[in-house]
């Protein structure tokens, strides 16, 4: 499914015509203008915030889109290497610190199998993590084969629902935004998690 803008009707400028979908380019642009700064011990960087999704069950009016806010969080590693490991690590301590447990399949599937038991999570609260499909719409945005989606279960759903990715960055994207190192990222709604 492709993520549409919400375009504003009364802009302050024009480079604000159309509001944000992801935080990831102001990371990346982040990264661009600080090419200056060391990156042999890796660079990390995070943004916590809203960004602006089509509402189309909450629309008020025909002349009023219908638009909410979500809370995202996103963080890029930059460095010698792609720093995968980082992210990865970054998305389970995210997930551990907001009590949501990993589903048993991804326990077996980990190093780290005994200190599950000493977890403290929500009844109900499960993850898990599956390679992102090549027909995903932000698919481009990862090296092919190196992203995954992150997979949420809910007391409220009970089925499993995409909350976000991370994964390598393509080469393509950081040659937009001129970043000559290798570099991975991560972005999860916050939202649902809370």
């Amino acid at each position: 499914t492709e993520t549409a803008a919400v375009s504003l009707s009364n802009p302050a400028n024009v480079e604000y015509q159309v509001v944000r979908t992801t935080l990831l380019p102001g990371l990346l642009k982040t990264l661009q203008h600080n090419k200056s700064a060391s990156f042999s011990n890796g660079f990390k960087i995070f943004e916590i915030s809203d960004v602006v999704e089509v509402d189309l069950e909450h629309v008020v009016a025909e002349t009023v889109v219908g638009a909410k806010n979500r809370r995202k969080v996103c963080a890029v590693y930059a460095g010698p290497t792609s720093g995968f490991e980082v992210i990865h690590g970054l998305v389970d301590r995210i997930m551990t610190l907001t009590e949501v447990s990993p589903e048993e399949e991804y326990v077996k599937s980990s190093a780290r199998a005994d200190e599950e038991k000493f977890r403290v999570s929500r009844e109900g609260w499960f993850y898990t993590i599956a390679e992102l499909p090549a027909d995903d719409a932000v698919a481009g945005t990862y090296f092919p084969g190196r992203a995954a989606v992150v997979l949420l279960t809910s007391p409220n759903g009970g089925t499993r629902v995409p909350i976000g990715t991370f994964g390598i960055l393509h080469p393509e994207v950081l040659a937009n935004f001129d970043i000559q190192y290798p570099a991975s990222c991560m972005e999860l709604d916050l939202e649902s998690l809370l």
